[in-house]
This record gives C-alpha cells, sequence and structure tokens, in this order.
C-alpha cells in the first residue's frame, strides 16, 4: 500500500525523512511531507515513524533504525556539549541561539524548514535514545498534541516566557534589578546554579540573559524527552515552537508568492 500524507495536518517535523531507504520524501514547501511515488518501495517506515499519524499505508513490523549517513546526522553531540558546558560556564549558553536563528533564517530565506527536518540536534538526539537505545513507547502522540490549537497556544506560551526573560535583562541592563543566578526549570523551579557565574569580566546583563537563555533550553528539551518516552521519539517536534512558527512563515511566504 502507497503512503499517503494528510496534508491538511501534516506538521512538517520531518520525521518520515529520517527512516526513509530511499530519500522518497520530502517536505513541500516547508508545510507538509510529500511521498514521491516513482521512489516509494512501500516499505511503510513513513507510517511507523510519524508522531502525528498523518501518514497512512502499511508499516513494517521491523523496528525503525535512524539512519546515519551524512555529517548532520551527528549533530545531536551538540546538545550534548551545549549542556555540558553551561553547566559549568553559563555564558555558552549563548550558543543555544544556533537553534532560534538558523531555522528562522531557513524559513525566511529558503522557505522551508530544512534546520528541523535534517540539522535540528535535539530532534536528532530524542531520535537516538527513542529509536537506536528503544528508551521510547513509540505510541502515537494525543490528536490534541498536534491540533493546531495547542500548538499555537504553546506557541503563545512560549513567547510570553521568552518575554519575560528578555523584560528581567533589560532589568539588569538598565541597573534596576540585580542578577539572578538560577537556573529556572519548567518556567516555575529556581534551581540554583552558582558555580556556572565566573564573576564581572562579561558584563551582568549578559550573565542574566545566559541564565535565562539557559533555563528555556533545558525546560524544552526536558519536555521533548518526556514526550520522547510517553510517545514516539520525536514527539516533541509535533508541538516544538521553533517548528510551529517556521511552518508558519512558510505558510504566509507561498501564500504571497502566488
Amino acid at each position: 500500500m502507497k503512503s499517503v500524507v494528510n496534508e491538511d495536518i501534516c506538521v512538517s517535523c520531518g520525521c518520515c525523512i529520517k527512516v526513509c531507504p530511499k530519500d522518497a520524501i520530502d517536505i513541500k514547501k516547508g508545510m507538509y511531507a510529500h511521498v514521491n511515488p516513482d521512489l516509494c518501495i512501500e516499505c511503510g517506515k513513513c507510517v511507523r515513524e510519524c508522531p502525528a499519524s498523518i501518514i497512512e499505508g502499511e508499516f513494517s513490523r521491523r523496528d525503525n533504525k535512524v539512519r546515519f549517513k551524512n555529517w548532520y546526522d551527528y549533530l545531536w553531540i551538540f546538545t550534548i556539549v551545549y549542556f555540558s558546558l553551561g553547566f559549568f560556564n553559563i555564558i555558552f549558553a549563548w550558543l543555544g541561539m544556533i537553534c532560534f536563528i538558523v531555522p528562522l533564517l531557513f524559513a525566511v530565506f529558503k522557505t522551508d524548514k530544512g534546520f528541523c527536518n535534517r540539522y535540528c540536534d535535539r530532534g536528532q538526539l530524542l531520535g537516538l535514545l527513542g529509536g537506536r537505545l528503544g528508551l521510547s513507547r513509540k505510541r502515537d502522540a494525543p490528536k490534541w498534541m498536534y491540533s493546531k490549537a495547542f500548538r499555537y497556544g504553546f506557541l503563545i506560551f512560549f513567547f510570553a516566557m521568552f518575554f519575560v526573560m528578555l523584560w528581567n535583562t533589560y532589568l539588569v541592563f538598565a541597573g534596576t534589578k540585580g542578577l539572578s543566578q538560577a537556573v529556572t526549570l519548567l518556567w516555575t523551579f529556581n534551581v540554583p546554579w552558582n558555580w556556572a557565574y565566573h564573576g564581572n569580566v562579561i558584563a551582568p546583563w549578559v550573565s542574566q540573559y545566559a541564565f535565562g537563555f539557559y533555563s528555556v533550553m533545558l525546560t524544552s528539551t526536558i519536555l521533548g524527552l518526556l514526550t520522547m518516552v510517553l510517545f514516539k521519539p520525536r514527539s516533541w517536534c509535533v508541538y516544538c515552537p521553533m517548528g510551529t512558527m517556521t511552518q508558519a512563515i512558510c505558510k504566509v511566504k507561498t501564500r504571497f508568492q502566488r
């Protein structure tokens, strides 16, 4: 049976691309997955891997394995290095801006989600832990998780927390608030991280932003790990704020180009 993509609800996470043995799947205009019928061998791996269950067809009973055949397949190492460096020196948290800026550049200038589909280090790490290491229950994500209401609602909530972080950074910059040397987990719990701050060589507001940004990255990664364990490995990609935002940008650009 041919694999058929429901384009209306596809979140273009790119999970299917990772497991396709014949590179028969690509993301059309950064909005939805497309299966090339001339290359598809009907193995059904994409059906099994799709976290949102929007690809219909028969799927193989064999466990899927994340393929490592390109240099960017090893970018999951960046996530481990990032959190390790930030743990001992919070200034390294600024490196996480790469994961914010690059996806936007892809969406704005190339009108696609190439970063999410191929270069996302956290997505690769989740695929590795949940797929190869078998830490995932590999169950379909619930429908509410990939509904537009939840995805865009979570995006709004995420950016609300992000702007709170920016506001706190501004207050430190303006001198009306002292540096808060704490990582906030799940935007609620303060986790003291005093050893990661190393004095006054760098402006306090730079360190304040680093603490806040490290908190955002740690929180989103923990959410990704939780959904990986409960559902399919890369279920986080279904409601990832950056994925939702870049898909929205691609949709808007595509409409203006018509």
